[in-house]
């Protein structure tokens, strides 16, 4: 008895081996390596456009919404904005669009990306809460990182990494600093961008326990607290900020409702995005400005959007597509066939370590049926070896694992435990 117990043990620790590095073997072989649909709005012939690989051939095709293909080059020149340094190369600059002139000093002064990913969403990426609040007047060109990081925890302590103890004066410093603004403590989050290869440093975003949000910077070594004025009914669930040269968007706000708006540099205030179909953990999120529209991009593994507006961020067309990559493969319709399910150690939309079943739908059950049927031969050769009670739960385990089932008979099969009972009842005749 206790054998065949330590044999079912085996059988499933096998199994769930199997559905987690077997799918992730499938996946090294056979990965789409080609990435996504890049999806942009064309000013020169206002359209949407388009670049993927189709086919097996490895042939990227460019395109527009209504099918006429392009060349390389010639998508870029319809896309002249993005490209603007080939089209100096080519003679191209000043641009002439809509009545008006660009030239490449006009043209980068308006060029901006802003991008918002599920990985970075709180809850989605491990972060050490320990974070170091640069000067914001430097007083040189380049800003470096200072000896003392803070801990948004009750009192918002900061620490000397250097020493690794506690300063009880600045934290007393910019602990008041924040209160006297009206933060109730402790720190819900904390918002702001680790990095001192920016344009400018501005600071953390802080939502105190009230789900107020407050501004917090260093500049010439004091603090300085700024309220942030959040509209009636808005819940801070992400920020992500952007510190570029332009000093307009100061970055991308998420809230609890899964709404997107966009936070203007100094006076804080909050543009709605409108972003049909839009999640933000499943989508990645690009907005890219140019000197006449700005378009927000955003796509999870299957379906593609992207959403054109004017200046002043008011929607103008909005328009899908299913991407290249979601199209099925030989390789994915053949693997969803043969197993039922998997057991992925991450979620491609995190960067924890996951354990969550992947179910691969009523193919599955077409390859379990088949992994049934050739562990009924298998074991039916063995019949005169192994009695019916010895193969009864190998039927069970094929019978919904698949192929994980089949291959964990074979490399345990149900003879050894038999042979091992009639040695141990001969040895017990002996005696």
């Amino acid at each position: 008895m206790f054998a065949r117990l330590s044999r079912y043990a085996s059988l499933a620790l096998t199994v769930f081996v199997l559905s987690v590095w077997l799918p992730q073997l499938h996946g090294t072989l056979f990965a789409y390596p080609f990435g996504k649909t890049q999806m942009f709005y064309s000013p020169v012939i206002e359209q949407f456009i388009y670049s993927e690989l189709i086919g097996e051939g490895h042939q990227f095709i460019y395109r527009d919404e209504d099918g006429r293909d392009y060349s390389q080059r010639e998508f870029q020149e319809l896309i002249p904005f993005i490209y603007y340094k080939n089209m100096e190369i080519w003679g191209k600059l000043p641009l002439k669009l809509s009545g008006q002139s660009f030239d490449k000093k006009a043209i980068k002064a308006d060029r901006q990306v802003l991008e918002l990913k599920p990985t970075e969403l709180t809850g989605n990426s491990p972060r050490i809460q320990l974070f170091p609040l640069l000067e914001s007047n430097p007083g040189k060109a380049r800003l470096s990182f200072p000896e003392n990081v803070f801990r948004p925890d009750s009192n918002l302590t900061f620490i000397n990494s250097d020493e690794n103890r506690r300063d009880p004066k600045l934290t007393q410093r910019f602990g008041s600093a924040l209160a006297d603004k009206g933060f109730a403590f402790p720190p819900q989050r904390t918002f702001g961008r680790v990095s001192i290869l920016k344009a400018f440093d501005a600071g953390y975003f802080l939502t105190d326990q009230k789900g107020k949000l407050f501004h917090l910077m260093k500049v010439n070594g004091a603090p300085k607290v700024k309220n942030v004025p959040l509209p009636e009914g808005i819940k801070i669930r992400h920020i992500s900020v952007t510190e570029t040269k332009a000093r307009k968007i100061l970055g991308l706000v998420l809230d609890q409702n899964g709404k997107v708006y966009l936070m203007h540099y100094g006076s804080y205030k909050l543009t709605e995005l409108a972003l049909p179909g839009f999640d933000a953990d499943s989508m990645e999120l690009k907005i890219i400005f140019n000197p006449l529209y700005r378009t927000a991009i955003y796509s999870d593994t299957e379906t593609i959007h992207a959403v054109v507006m004017d200046r002043s961020f008011q929607p103008i067309r909005h328009h899908q597509r299913k991407m290249a990559m979601a199209n099925p493969r030989v390789s994915e319709t053949v693997w969803k066939f043969l197993t039922p399910f998997a057991l992925p150690l991450q979620n491609e939309n995190s960067r924890y370590l996951s354990l969550w079943p992947q179910f691969n739908g009523w193919p599955g059950l077409g390859g379990n049926l088949i992994a049934l049927a050739l562990a009924f031969a298998l074991l039916y050769l063995k019949q005169k070896k192994v009695r019916i009670k010895y193969s009864l739960f190998d039927y069970i385990l094929v019978a919904f694992t698949g192929l994980y089932g089949l291959i964990a008979i074979i490399l345990l099969p149900a003879d050894r435990i038999m042979e091992q009972n009639e040695t141990n009842n001969d040895l017990a005749l002996e005696e």
